[in-house]
């Protein structure tokens, strides 16, 4: 029996969002040459998936079906026939899943679809994936692309298939109903102990759980004896720690100790304080000692300076009465110069202001003309504005880059039009005395040119009407619509032709330059004057001329009769200057010489009076001295003070050497730590207290509940479960050992049957590989390869030749099971891509072969390689909607 698979269409399946289909699959072989990426692995998945996944599965593999970044529902449609019945199938996942199955029996949907699908094809439901093993027939004959390498192992329902159907021919017991209720009734008693991987379960499972259960209670009930035991423990240890802690606290030793402490902390204390006193009297008399030395000094450095002192006074003296003779000559020349200083001052002032007044003068007849040029200015730059924004309104009207080529445009459309419908319309004219009227009006002299129907009026009622040819009307319109659009914009801009326009962006521009112009006029019009304090700019002059005062006089004085002229002024300035510097300078030297003498004599002065304020002070400190109490008898009053020092000096090294014995300090800190120490035994005391009572409730608690029967009886209770336990895998190894004879023996009857298969297998092999035979395992998977007296290993073979026997291999397969009336297609994802040339060609030609018994799908990129093969040539197409 064969499965034919006529037509494939994807929908949002992967990479295909539109509609695809693979359409025209002939009974044959069938080439689907594409390149890379271009979705041959997604049709047969899709194939697959269609085929074996039920449609209201959600698992990861389905959902990996949607188009990146879509929520949509995969749909794929199969046309195919399987042993000359057509179906057609049609399923969708995830987004309103559904599956339609039409066949020869009807149409049928949902999970009746499934399950004929099912039966139709002979496969297992399908978990999160594709099982191989489950798949039946098509899981072993449809290899996708990266299965290629992987050894041929057919599942336990294609191997249970191929054996019954060879069991006739090899003689043997399997598959018989005798072996089946063996195996079947050794395999359910070692089931009630073992799965089939050998965990536990059943009765075993619940003897495993019963000795963890009862292994669980002896240990918590061992540990509850165990914690009990060890309170008893913990209870005499805190008691004898309790004892302890109270005898601690009662011991005299440490308690006379304290008290010791105390006492010399109070002895410290006191040998501080007399170290104090003692230091005090030792400074006291260290004072004394000090202040007699120093007055004795002070009354011996007292004696000297006066001596010295009265010497000075002496010459003091002398050397004033010598300068007071100096300062009188000095000041009567100082007199004279004054005098002669003041006159050439007056002389001076009097030329200054007179060449003041005339330049002042000279200054208001500059203002008042500068003034009245400011005023004339004012007037033309008034008019200037005036013109400026005549100028601004007409450089405003300039038409833009983009109104200018509109001008340009405009006008070429309009001559454009304007020219299609001359060419097209009527020429009238009319020469006699009669009044001719065109539509209403006079006809113009010389005639007119008529575009659209007219009527001539010639009175009396006769009239002529004339209709220019219909081909001239899309003319016309074309020539109103210019006329409309350069209307809107000559309109837009004022002007009533476009030479008006244009007139106007001329006059525009010419204003522009006008201005620039008049700009420079009023910078050069409106400089600064600083004599007038006026800013430079037009707005600054309109400000100061607004500020004059309306009765401002702008005309200049005139009237020089008789008056010195400026430079006359300056040069009896300048003479008087000369004589009042002379004049100035005298007196300067008179007034340095009077100084000088004012200032010697005054030194003179204040030295004579310091030296005898000196000489005074010191016979005052002298006195003061004498008058001292102590200075009576300051030699024996010393003597006896720098005895008592050294009295005082010994009684305080002994205070110091009492009060370094004692250091209060620490002896406080050494009460502290036995304070400290003595509050942490009594916080241990109360801690062991409430530990006890703690101890003895749980005691209580815990002691009459019997915990020593009840460790006992669990005792017992495990150990019999121990032993149930064992018998159970006793007997599941007897079971076992049993399980795995019978195995053997089915595995010694299986390897009859790899004869048939082998020597399909052989047939094709020797064709590919001549002088090689293959070799199968009692799982019916390819295992070796003889060649010779060499068996090699498959799995060490090249990969090329690896590849090349799974595809052999299957093709064995498939004939056996076709045989056996199996649906049988292969369909290969890029079969053979490790083939050299030679066994490539050979492995088509077999390929070709095989096809004339079953369908062959091939899914290649490798078009060049493929391309002498036989059979139909495939492509996908995109349906057209």
């Amino acid at each position: 029996m064969s499965l034919i698979l006529h037509r494939v269409a994807l929908t949002n399946f992967r990479r295909f969002r539109e509609r695809h289909e693979l359409a025209g699959l002939a009974d044959g072989l069938n080439m689907v040459c594409a390149p890379n990426e271009a979705g041959k692995s997604t049709f047969m998945e899709a194939v697959r998936a269609a085929l074996f996944l039920r449609h209201g599965s959600k698992t990861q593999l389905i959902k990996s079906f949607q188009p990146y970044g879509d929520s949509v529902g995969p749909e794929v449609e199969l046309e195919f026939e399987v042993d000359g019945a057509r179906y057609a199938l049609s399923k969708r996942f995830l987004s309103r899943p559904h599956v339609t199955l039409a066949g020869p029996s009807g149409k049928q949907e949902g999970d009746a679809a499934e399950e004929a699908l099912q039966d139709l094809l002979q496969f297992e439901k399908q978990g999160t994936g594709f099982d191989a093993g489950g798949l039946g027939t098509l899981g072993l004959l449809w290899v996708p692309q990266t299965e290629g390498l992987d050894p041929v192992l057919p599942g336990e329902q294609v191997r249970d298939g191929i054996g019954g159907m060879l069991e006739g021919q090899a003689g043997a017991m399997l598959g018989s109903a005798t072996f089946d209720r063996v195996r079947d009734r050794i395999l359910e008693q070692y089931g009630r102990y073992r799965t089939a991987t050998g965990r536990p379960t059943g009765e075993l499972k619940e003897a495993e759980a019963n000795v963890a259960t009862l292994a669980g209670k002896l240990a918590e009930a061992t540990e509850r004896q165990t914690a009990l035991e060890r309170a008893f423990a913990d209870l005499e240890q805190n008691r004898a720690q309790l004892r302890q802690v109270v005898a601690e606290l009662a011991d005299e030793e440490d308690l006379a100790g304290h008290a010791e402490l105390v006492n010399r902390l109070e002895q410290a204390r006191a040998a501080a304080q007399t170290l104090e006193t003692r230091q005090a009297q030792h400074d006291q008399a260290e004072a004394a000692v000090g202040r007699l030395d120093e007055l004795a000094q002070r009354h011996a450095d007292a004696l000297a300076r006066r001596t010295e002192g009265e010497q000075k006074l002496k010459q003091r003296t002398q050397d004033r009465r010598l300068l007071i003779d100096g300062l009188a000559t000095a000041k009567r020349k100082a007199a004279e110069c004054a005098q002669r200083l003041k006159a050439a001052r007056a002389d001076h002032t009097a030329a200054q202001s007179a060449l003041a007044a005339e330049q002042d003068r000279l200054a208001e007849r500059r203002r008042r003309s500068a003034i009245r040029e400011i005023r004339e200015r004012h007037g033309k730059i008034v008019a200037l504005e005036q013109s400026r924004a005549d100028l601004l309104r007409d450089a405003g009207r300039a038409l833009s880059d983009d109104d200018l080529r509109q001008l340009e445009v405009r006008e070429a459309e309009l001559s454009r039009a304007q020219t299609l419908v001359d060419a097209g319309s009527v020429q009238i004219a009319f020469s006699g005395d009669l009044p001719v009227m065109l539509d209403g009006k006079p006809l113009p002299p010389g005639g007119a040119a008529i575009s659209a129907e007219t009527s001539l009026d010639f009175g009396n009622g006769n009239r002529l009407v004339i209709r220019p040819p219909r081909s001239l009307e899309s003319a016309a319109a074309e020539l109103a619509n210019a006329q409309q659009r350069r209307d809107e914009l000559l309109a837009r801009h004022g002007a009533a032709s476009f030479a008006d326009l244009r007139a106007i962006d001329r006059k525009a521009a010419d204003a522009a330059t006008q201005l620039r112009g008049v700009a420079s006029q009023l910078d050069t019009m409106t400089p600064a004057n600083d004599e007038l304090g006026l800013a430079a700019g037009v707005d600054a002059l309109k400000l100061f001329v607004a500020e004059l005062p309306e009765d401002e006089e702008d005309s200049a004085p005139t009237d020089d009769g008789g008056r010195p002229s400026v430079s006359e002024l300056q040069t009896a300035v300048a003479e008087a200057e000369t004589a009042r510097s002379g004049a100035e300078e005298a007196d300067r030297l008179a007034l340095d010489d009077l100084r000088k003498a004012e200032k010697d004599e005054g030194d003179a002065d204040l030295a004579e009076r310091d030296a005898r304020r000196s000489v005074q002070s010191i016979a005052e400190d002298i006195a003061r001295i004498e008058q001292a109490p102590d200075f009576a008898n300051v030699s024996e009053t010393l003597a006896e003070a720098r005895m008592t020092l050294a009295e005082r000096a010994q009684e305080l090294a002994t205070a110091q050497r009492n009060a370094a014995a004692l250091d209060p300090e620490m002896i406080q800190r050494q009460i502290d730590t036995a304070s400290r120490r003595r509050a942490n035994t009594e916080n241990r005391r109360s801690e062991l207290s409430q530990a006890i009572a703690a101890l003895e409730a749980r005691i209580d608690s815990e002691g009459g509940q019997g915990l020593g029967e009840k460790v006992a009886v669990l005792t017992e209770e495990l150990e019999a479960a121990r032993a149930t336990l064992a018998r159970m895998e006793d007997d599941a190894q007897a079971l076992a050992l049993l399980r795995d004879v019978l195995a053997e023996a089915q595995d010694e009857v299986g390897r009859t049957l790899t004869g048939p298969v082998a020597e399909r297998a052989m047939r094709h092999v020797s064709r590919i590989l001549p002088g090689s035979e293959p070799g199968f395992g009692t799982d019916l998977a390819l295992a070796t390869l003889n060649r010779g007296s060499v068996e090699e290993d498959t799995a060490g073979l090249s990969t090329g030749t690896q590849e090349q026997l799974a595809a052999i291999t299957r093709l064995a397969f498939a004939e056996l099971l076709r045989e056996q009336g199996k649906p049988v297609s292969l369909m290969l994802d890029d079969p053979l891509v490790y083939s050299d040339d030679v066994r490539l060609d050979a492995m088509i030609d077999l390929l070709s072969d095989a096809a004339n018994d079953m369908q062959i799908i091939v899914f290649t990129c490798r078009d060049r390689a493929f391309r002498a093969a036989p059979g139909e040539r495939l492509a996908f197409r995109k349906e057209l909607a």
